[in-house]
Parts: C-alpha cells; structure tokens; sequence
C-alpha cells in the first residue's frame, strides 16, 4: 500500500482558478470539471464563496472540519455554510482523508491537525490570501480547471502537524505510519517539508495535480504575501469532542514507568565475582600461611582413626562370590551370555532421534509446553531456507542521483546482484520440471480461498522482489531530463528506504523487509535502523509452509534435499555462499554421528592395544605370548562393550529413545571405567603368595574379596550420579545418563561374574604353559605349578610402573620439601579456580554442534556477519476474554480510549528499551487494525445476493458497504457489529485504500469460532513482534528471561482486572536455550546430589568409616572446583552437556581416590608408610588402569571432526584424566601421609603382607 495515498488523496479535492488581483476576496475554484485518470480535476473560478446546500456535504464537511464549519456557521450555528467547494469536493476529499485514515487515523489529534490545511485548501472562502492558481483549458468543454497550485503555509504549522503525526505506528509491520506516509523517504530521514512535498507531487499515484509548497521562512525580508497559520495540538492534546493521541502513537501520552534494568549485576572483583574472590583468597592465604607454620615449626599429624562397623562382610561376601564365579567359570559364562543376548535383544526395539527439539527440550519443560501450544494452535513455525551471499570484492562505490551522490555497498555491485539474481531464478526453478518445485512446498500468505500457488506467489524475501523477479527491469536504464542516470540503484535506493512502497513489493503481493534481504552494514546502537545501502552481503529466505504431521513432510525434505545438493555444488568467482536448509540440522546431527564412528572405534583400538599389552606380567620376549593377557583384555573389552548393548536392549524394551551421541559415547565412558576395575582385579590377583592358596579360584576368590568392595564403591558412586543425571528435563541428558547408568550397573555386574569366570580359565592356561591366543599350543618352558594348588609367581614379581613408584616417584613425593610445595601450589591452585569457577560462560554456541566441515558451521558464522532481523517472538493470548466489550479491548489495544498498562501499550513501552529487552519493534495488533478497518466506510463490503464476503477492492454492484453500528462515542464497534465481521476483516487483502486489512497478516494469528447467528469468538490469537539480531546463547537466554518477565507483568494485569486469560512468549529458538535460565541452579542442585550420593555409597561400603568416606569426598570436591577452573581457563562452556560430564567427573573422581584410601586403610605402620604402601602398589595400578587407558584412549578424540566431542569429551575427559590423577596419585598421598599414627591395627589377610615397610610389595 504506498500509502502515498494517504494524504495524497486526500488532496484530490483541489482547483484551479487563475489568481485575479482583486480587492474582494474570492475562491480559485468551485465545482469539479472532468477526471485525468482517476483523479477529479476541479473548475477553475474567481466568484466569492456560496452556500452549501446540501445535508449531506454539510454533515461530512462539519465531522472533517469541525473548526472552519463552527467559525462559518457562527457562534448560534444558524448562518449559511458558505464554501469554496460544492458537494461533489467535499465528497471527494471525505475519501481522500479516509486513504489518510487507513495510516494515521490511530491518532485523532493528527488527523484533525492535518485535515485543517486540506479543508483550508479545498473549502475556505479566503483561498486567495494563501493559493495561488494555474490554470488550464478542458480541451473537451473548453473550460478552465486548476492544473497547480502555490499554496504559502507557514513552516510553524506544518512542523507542528507533523510532530503530531511522526511517532504513529503501524501495527502491522510495527513501523512507523511515516515509513508510508512520506514517499522516497522514511520516518528516519522524513522531516515535515518532505512530507508535505510528497503529498504535493503530482508524481504520486494519489495525487491529482502538483501543488507547490512555498514556505515562510524562506519568504524575502518585507514580503507582504500571506501565508496559511493555524495552531495545531500536540499529539497529547485532543480537540473538543475528540480524544488524544495514545500512548503507542504519541510518547507524551505515556504513563511514567520505570526503565527496565535487566538482571540484578552482582558484586564483582576484577572482572570476577566478589563473594567467591573473597572467599578463595581468605582461604588461601589461611591455608598457605597453616602450611608454612607447619612445615617450620614442630607439629606432628592429626590423630585419626577410619573404623568399620560390618566391612568384613562385603570382603568375605565378594571373597565367597569370586571363589564360586572362578571354580565354574563355564556355568557363569553360560548364564551370562543368555542373560547378555536376552537383554541385548532389545536393540530391535530401540529408537534413535535426530530431530533437534527431541534432543534439547524436554516434554514438560515450559518453552516446550508453549512450543506444542503453538504449533496445535497456529501451525508450525514456517520451514526456513536461507542463503547468506558476500560479495568477494568488497569495494563500495558512489551514484549519482537526483537526491545527491549515494554511496553503495559492495552487495549492489551490478555484476555481484545479476549473478545472485540468477541463482535466485535456478532455485525458484527447482523440481518444478518433476511437479516437486517450490510452489508445492512453499508459504504463500496473501493467496485468496482455493487458489493454487505459483513460485511467483511464494513469500521470498530478497532483493530481487525490488524488481518482481523481472530481470528485464533490474537492467533497465536511462537518462532523465536532469542528465542523472536511472536505473536499478535508484530502486534500490527507494525500496531499501521504504520498502511499504507497492512499487516495492515482492510477487508474491507483501513487502520485502530489508532487514532480512541485506546484511553486513556498519553497526549502529541497539534499535536503530542501519543504513542498508552500505550492505556488503544479501541474503535470499525462502519460506516453507511446515506440518504438526511429520510424515506430510515428505515433498518439503525433497525439495530441500535439491536445495542443499544444488548450492553444495555451486561455484562463483563473485559470490562467496553460506546456505542452510530446514533440514539442514537434522541432517547435521546424522552426519555427525556417523562421522565420529571413526573416531570413536580408533579411541577403542588404542585402549585395547594398551590394555592387551599392560594387563599381562610381560618379563622377556621369549615369553611374550605366554606371559601377555591379550584374550583376557580381550575379553574384558567385550565384557564392557556387552554391558552397553545389554543397556540399550533393556531402555529399548522400555521404549526410550536414545541418540547416536550417546550410543558412541557411552561404550568409550564404561570402558574407561571398566578397564581400571580389569586393571585392579589383575593387579591385586597378581600380587599375591599364590603359595598360600590350594587352588586357583581360591586365589581368586580373595583378590576379588580385597579389590570387591573398592569397585563396588566406585561403580556404585558413578551410577548414583548419572542416575542424578537422569532429573534433567533435558531428553538428551536424560537419556544419556539413563543408558549409562545401566550400563555401569551391568558392566560391574558382568565383571565381578563373567570376567571372574574369564579370569580363571586364562590362569588356568597360564598355568598349563599355554600360550596366549594360541591356547592349543604349549610352551617349552617348565609349567608354572605341578598341582591346581602349586606356587605360581613369587609375591615379590613387580611390574615396571610398581617398581618405579616403589624407587623413585613415591620417596621423591613424600619427602617433606615436596610435600610442602604440593600442598602450597594445590591450595592456590584450587582457591584460584574458586574464585574464577562463577564466572564460566553459560550457552552453546550453535555451530559447536555441528561437523566442522559441515555446510551449517559456515551458515552460522555468515549469520553472525549478515543477519540484521532478529527472529519474531509471537504473544500468544489464551482464550478468556471477551473482545467484543470495549472494557476488554481497552485490555489489549493500544489506541485510543486503551488502557496505559495495556498489553500493545506494555509490549510498545518494552519496545523503547531493545538493548534490554531485545524487543525491536512495537508488536502488531490485530484488534486495533480490526477496529481501524471497520472504521473505514469502505473497506468492509458485502454481497448483497450471497449475503456473504466480499473484498474491500471489489466493483462490484452488487458488493455494498458492511451495516455497522458504533457505541456512542464512535470509537468503536458495538458488540454484534464486531462479532459479525472478524472473518471478513481476516479474510480481506490490503491495498491502497484499505492498508489494514488482516489477510496477509493476521490470517493465522486469529482462531475464532461462529454460531449459529454468524456471530463470531475470538478464541486464541497472538500478537507478532520482531526482536532484534541474536546469534549467541547470552543474547538468546537474555531474550528469554526478558520476554517472560514482561508476560508475567501483563499476566499480572489481567489478573487485576478479573480477567482469566493468560499469555507467553513464543519464539522458534527459545527451546535450546530454556536451560541457561537455570544452569547453574542445576549445576550446584546435580553436583550436591552426586556429592550426597557419593558419601552415602562411599560411607556404606566403607562400613560406616566417616573418615575415609570424608577423605573421599573432600577429594571429589577437590577435582571438581579444579575442573571448574579449567573449563573457565579453556573456554568450556556451562551447558547441559558439560553439566553432565561435571557429573561424570565426580563418580570418576571416587576411582581416582577411593582404592588408594582403602589401601592405606588396610596398611600397617606409620601414616608416612602407609601412604608410600598405598601409592606403590594401588597408585601404581590406577595410573595403568585408569590414567594412561583414558588419556590413550582421550588423545584420539582430539582428533575429531566435531567440535562437541573435541571440547565436552576431549578437554573435559582430558581434564577429567589430569585433574583426577593429579589429586589421586600426588595430592591424596601427602595428605594420607599427614594424619598421624592410627589408633588401632586393621585386620590382615592372606591378600597382603602384615607390614608396610619397603620391602612389601
């Protein structure tokens, strides 16, 4: 709707009389003479003004010009209404203030201000004090009309009219009316000589010949011309018997409220939040001072005592089952392997999502609550396909215009935009030759009931639709009267400034927002309009329509399917392309999964070569395969690998959906895991007098007496916290640590019964001299034991790394200088990593979950450089209000005689703050552009045969005027009349004339229902707002929080007013980033659940020993607050992902402390000699067990493609590895070392030799 007819119109009452110099003053014109086009021209004549004689004019011409027709009338209203203007005028300019109506009619105190200049100009008996005429002869009649005008006015008056009239909105689009109302120019560049040229120029579609504003100020000093002086309202004043401005329309009529302030800033201490730096320095320097004092004065070690209440009955317990498990290890691995494929059977059942709402947002969380709201409501958000476009050569370049030289961006260069311009055309032609083009999939919202779209009819936002996809303009070109070149920059330049022009809409009849069509101009505050002529890149956004039903899909996936495959084998020299379909994501998270099953098989391999090598007693090369242990790590391996097939089966037989993340994740976590307890059972087995024992299950038996309870503690700490993972709302998470809890569950089941049961037999074969994979064949060497019960390995046979601690690493670190250093740099250390652990970033930047080489990661990082539209938040009303009583739309609309706290009102006063709110523009509003329509004679029209609908365009005779009725004050409807003609208002297309119709706007924004009367109910509807550009998680979180704080304020004001209604904000991306409003309440409420859970585990396993159960925990905390340091150091993220691994590092953390406690629990001797006994033998068998088979395995997934599994698995298992060992093997020792002598001996047992000294193993 170029809404040059707004004001322009309501010009086409004007005349021409040729200026006589007379002492009397008369009219310039009187009557209308004959039509140029569809415009009236007007009779030419100098007689004085005459009377009016005629009830109708005089009714209209009183409600238009209530100010001259109370001055003609005289002051009892009794005196002849005499006009330069007959009837036929006075029509004329009734309608062209009504196309004025259309835009700036929100504004009562604008349109009476502005209508004072076209009465004066079209009806005031003094025309010739301020219009000077031109005429022209009416070839046909031979007599004179007003070809133009000069018409002196005062620059006072105008300004104030415009000031008046610039801060309306038009609530549809949430622009400025002026954006429409003032030509070439927009509310930004617009000034009041502007306007008023625009509505002067005979140029315009609207306006019937040329009237030629001539301005006071730029009068010559002493001129004796008389110009136009009035004294317009400002917008918050109102007219006698008229209302003011509201508040959306006029700032001064704004309540006073106060300016958002956003989230509450903490307290913070260079950078880093103050509690936390006070805390973490106070402690370190008490700790690092507690250090020095104790290191140079005389104190000796803490007296302490770790009792166990019932212990022995898990050693004797495990002690029983390992005997049994190793004496019929066939029958065990029987019974496992049914129970292993009937679990495992379960695959069959199993389901796999990619779709990215499935993954992130859980079914009862609020944005997916309001997400499901919406889409049963209103249909899906459209299906997206956008292409991001940068101009190679990035040089700007000048035009010269008639408006002055214009500088021009690199994305218009003429060669750049025909080359875009053709790629445009290849894709709009896509599978139309197989009937599966874009007109079949496409979201064409201005189609009328039953018409069949076209591509041509599909809403596509690009630069092209400037010219309507008509190449043969874009390239049109020549050279005006002025010798300036025109040609597609001077469209450009037009429709970049106001794209509300109708020569600038797209084919498919809406207008092209630029915003969205360009990108990459200069940056500007927050709320402000960039200039979009310094673009340096386009972007074309083709719309689909999208389903609730997924299997309706099928014809949009093809038609992207050869969107993806087009573009991924375009090449330019010119254009430089990032591009993402709708199911570009989806596609993304299939390609990741199975592009890391590489990664993720090479991590399993290198864990199993190093643990078929580390796990046997390997002495000479000779010997290699007889002393390796390569079936047994093998079957260890497979031991794992089963226990995850065996979760999957048993969630699958649940129907728990999972994803290909977790199914390649899980196995690589449990092997870690399981791997260190193959470790410890082989070590512990190794290490003892196998003279002492009569058989070798009975060896075994006690090694898994001994080494039983630790793992138990350890399996037991880890499933607690993934089943403390299992409270996420989030599916992913969720699901993740439902699989993996499982899993750990069954993998510490299968290992204390089938790797026992393994363990024996691959004994057996050691003992019968046979060799490893080659179990027929038997070695030269004398066998190792003539008898079942013979000695085996002498108890004294150590392996490398024992032997290392034992000599070297063990004196070294618990000698006092290094023990003192320890404790000094762990404190800082770790107080450091206290103080900064607060201040970790929350979110996950969207392309970190995509392949790096995938066509997505390119899309999003062109994002962050072109996109300059932020996504639209939709407000959706509940049904509970009656909207056909003026009491409850005063609730909701924002024009006149509305509420100040209504919801338009509070969503447009949000708007004024973006930088805060994230709110860009004011929302629209279909009840005040219903009300405004219905107020507009012709606009609404029905058929007088059918009874039924007609368009607000239609010249039809038999389509008449709707029959309205008003309430008393004219405002608005009465309740039948705005019940009865919803349907027509949704069902009407805007034009010219009738700019707020609601099809192309609010077609789906409105559910109504109708009975039996024709009588219709407004249900649900929602109200659009554009927000402005977010690319990270911050400005999208932020969004989220702001929005929800506004609807709960406006919530609030329903509440107050008994009204049972409710609204929300929705916005397509709010349901990945719901999680970061609560992260770090998660965070701390996950972590002490783990923490809880671990000290209830480790405290009955332990027997009730509170001191080892609080050495546990207090390492645990340890590792994690360090953990929290790195992430900050190595910009981890906090989300939902790292979230959970900070779990898993809690139940890994207990591997890395619990048996070393348990050992130095069960040692004899000093607190110094248990210590170094714990580190030789158990610190020995977790650094092979646990540290070096997750770092082999750790390293290969720095290799990935994937930047998750490279950050969340790579640096935070890394971190896990480094960080758990360090605490474990160099700071768990010293601190063991310092508790003081022990208030009672432990129990000893075959497993271990009475003492600690160096001599023991």
């Amino acid at each position: 709707m170029r809404v040059h007819a707004l004001v322009l119109a309501a010009i086409c009452w004007v005349a021409h009389s040729r200026a006589q110099e007379a002492e009397s003053l008369g009219c310039i014109w009187y009557g209308e003479s004959h039509q140029i086009g569809s415009h009236w021209q007007n009779l030419a004549d100098t007689n004085p003004a005459r009377p009016l004689n005629n009830a109708a004019a005089e009714a209209i011409f009183a409600r238009r010009c209530p100010l001259l027709y109370k001055e003609y009338k005289g002051e009892d209203g009794q005196q002849d209404l005499e006009l330069c203007c007959d009837a036929a005028q006075i029509r004329t300019m009734d309608t062209g203030l009504s196309q004025a109506d259309g835009v700036f009619y929100r504004c009562p105190t604008c349109t009476r201000n502005m209508a004072q200049t076209v009465c004066a100009m079209t009806c005031a008996k003094n025309h010739t004090l301020f219009l000077t005429a031109h005429n022209a002869t009416n070839p046909d009649t031979n007599l004179e009309f007003v070809e133009f005008i000069d018409y002196r006015i005062t620059d006072s008056l105008v300004e104030g009219i415009y000031n008046s009239c610039a801060g309306i909105q038009h609530t549809q689009t949430g622009r400025p009316a002026m954006d429409l109302g003032c030509g070439a120019y927009n509310a930004k560049t617009c000034n009041y000589r502007r306007w008023y040229a625009f509505m002067g120029d005979v140029e315009g579609d609207y306006v019937p010949f040329q009237i030629n504003y001539e301005w006071s100020n730029d009068a010559e000093e002493g001129s004796q011309e008389v110009y136009l002086d009035l004294t317009p309202l400002k917008c918050a004043e109102s007219y006698e018997d008229s209302y003011a401005c509201a508040c959306i329309d006029c700032e001064e009529s704004c309540p006073l409220t106060d300016e958002p302030t956003g989230p509450e800033e903490l307290w913070k201490i260079a950078g880093l939040y103050g509690v936390t730096f006070v805390v973490g320095l106070v402690v370190a320097v008490l700790c690092s001072g507690l250090i020095a004092w104790s290191a140079w004065g005389k104190s000796s070690g803490v007296n302490v005592c770790m009792p166990t209440l019932f212990g022995e009955f898990l050693y004797h317990g495990f002690r029983l089952w390992g005997t049994f498990c190793a004496k019929h290890p066939v029958l065990v691995l029987a019974l496992c392997s049914w129970a292993i494929g009937g679990l495992s059977y379960g695959i069959r059942y199993m389901t796999i999502t990619t779709d990215p709402v499935e993954l992130w947002a859980g079914e009862k969380s609020q944005t997916r609550i309001e997400k499901d709201y919406f889409d049963q409501h209103f249909g899906p958000f459209y299906r997206t396909n956008q292409i991001f476009i940068k101009a190679i050569n990035q040089t700007p370049f000048t035009h010269d215009a008639p408006s002055g030289l214009l500088e021009f961006g690199p994305a218009f260069e003429y060669n750049f935009l025909r080359e875009v311009f053709e790629l445009q055309e290849s894709i709009m032609k896509l599978g139309l030759a197989d009937g599966e083009g874009l007109d079949k999939i496409c979201y064409a919202p201005v189609l009328l009931a039953g018409q069949t779209a076209t591509v041509d009819d599909c809403a596509i936002q690009s630069v092209y639709g400037y010219f309507q996809h008509d190449m043969s303009k874009f390239e049109n070109s020549y050279e005006d009267a002025n010798g300036y070149t025109i040609n597609y920059l001077n469209q450009l330049e037009d429709c970049l400034r106001v794209p509300m022009m109708e020569d600038c809409f797209g084919t498919y009849g809406g207008p092209i927002e630029p915003g969205i069509a360009v990108g990459g101009m200069p940056k500007v505050p927050v709320g402000e309009d960039p200039d979009y002529m310094l673009a340096t890149g386009l972007v074309l956004t083709f719309l689909g329509k999208n389903q609730n039903d997924a299997s309706k899909l099928e014809p949009n996936e093809k038609w992207e399917k050869l969107f993806v495959d087009f573009l991924g084998a375009y090449q330019s020299d010119r254009l430089d392309i990032a591009y993402m379909a709708e199911r570009s994501i989806q596609d993304a998270i299939v390609e990741l999964s199975e592009g890391e099953v590489g990664t993720v098989v090479i991590s399993y391999v290198v864990m199993f070569v190093y643990v078929a090598i580390a796990l046997g007693h390997i002495r000479s090369c000779l010997g290699f395969l007889r002393e390796s242990r390569i079936m047994l790590a093998i079957g260890g391996i497979v031991i794992v690998l089963a226990s995850v097939t065996c979760s999957l089966g048993f969630w699958g037989y649940l129907d728990v959906t999972t994803t290909m993340l977790a199914i390649e994740v899980i196995p690589f976590l449990v092997l870690a895991v399981g791997v260190d307890n193959i470790f410890i059972m082989v070590h512990t087995y190794q290490r003892l007098d196998h003279t002492k024992f009569k058989s070798t299950h009975e060896a075994i038996g006690e090694a898994i007496g001994q080494i039983g309870p630790s793992i138990l503690q350890t399996a037991g700490s880890e499933m607690a916290c993934f089943a403390i993972g299992c409270i996420s709302d989030m599916p992913a998470v969720k699901t993740f640590a439902m699989y993996a809890a499982i899993a750990i569950l069954l993998d510490f089941l299968l290992q204390i019964t089938a790797f026992v049961a393994l363990m024996a037999i691959d004994e057996r074969r050691h003992q019968d001299n046979r060799l490893d994979l080659l179990c027929c064949v038997k070695s030269g060497a004398k066998k190792a034991s003539d008898s079942e019960g013979g000695a085996g390995e002498k108890s004294n046979d150590v392996g490398v790394l024992e032997s290392l601690f034992r000599n070297f690493y063990s004196p070294f670190l618990l000698s006092k200088p290094v023990k003192v250093a320890v404790l000094l740099i762990f404190t800082v250390v770790t107080c450091l990593s206290f103080m900064v652990s607060p201040s970790i970033e929350k979110g996950l930047d969207q392309e970190m979950s995509m392949p790096k080489d995938s066509h997505v990661v390119k899309y999003f990082q062109y994002m962050v450089d072109l996109l300059s539209m932020g996504a639209p938040v939709y407000w959706v009303l509940k049904p509970g209000l009656n909207y056909s009583q003026p009491q409850q739309q005063n609730l909701i609309c924002g024009g006149v005689e509305c509420n100040n706290n209504s919801l338009s009102v509070q969503l447009y006063t949000q708007s004024r703050f973006p930088e805060i709110t994230s709110l860009a523009r004011p929302a629209s509003s279909w009840l005040d552009d219903y009300i405004d329509w219905l107020a507009i004679g012709d606009c609404c029209k029905y058929n007088i045969t059918t009874g039924g609908f007609c368009s607000s365009n239609s010249k039809s005779d038999d389509c008449l005027p709707c029959e309205r009725s008003f309430t008393e004050n004219g405002l608005r409807p009465d309740a039948e009349t705005f019940s009865k003609y919803i349907p027509y208002f949704l069902f009407d297309l805007p034009d010219a004339e009738c700019a707020k119709a609601g099809r192309a706007s609010y077609a789906d924004a409105v559910i109504y229902t109708i009975d039996d009367e024709g009588l219709s109910t407004v249900q649900d509807s929602y109200f659009m707002q554009y927000s402005v550009t977010s690319t990270t998680s911050e400005e999208f979180y932020s969004q989220l929080r702001e929005v929800r704080r506004i609807a709960g304020e406006i919530n609030a004001m329903f509440q107050e007013n008994g009204v049972d209604a409710e609204i929300f904000a929705y916005c397509v991306f709010y349901i990945y980033y719901e999680q970061y409003l609560t992260i770090w309440y998660d965070a701390i409420f996950s972590l002490g659940m783990s923490l809880l859970a671990i000290f209830l585990v480790t405290l009955l396993v332990t027997g009730l020993d509170i001191t080892s159960t609080l050495i546990v925990l207090f390492m645990v905390i340890c590792i994690l607050i360090n953990m929290g340091g790195m992430m900050w150091a190595w910009s981890i993220n906090l989300n939902a992902i790292s979230l959970v691994n900070l779990v898993v590092c809690a139940g890994i953390g207990v591997e890395f402390v619990a048996h070393i406690v348990r050992s130095f629990k069960r040692a004899e001797g000093t607190a110094q000699e248990r210590a170094r006994h714990s580190l030789n033998v158990t610190g020995s068998s977790v650094l092979s067990g646990i540290t070096l088979t997750k770092f082999a395995g750790i390293v290969v997934l720095g290799f990935s493609n994937s930047q998750i599994f490279q950050v969340f698995y790579f640096r935070m298992y890394l971190g896990i590895v480094l960080i758990g060992a360090a605490h474990g093997l160099i700071l768990l020792p010293v601190l063991l070392s310092l508790l003081g002598p022990m208030s009672s001996a432990p129990r000893t047992s075959n497993a271990e030799p009475s003492g600690a000294t160096e001599e023991d193993p």
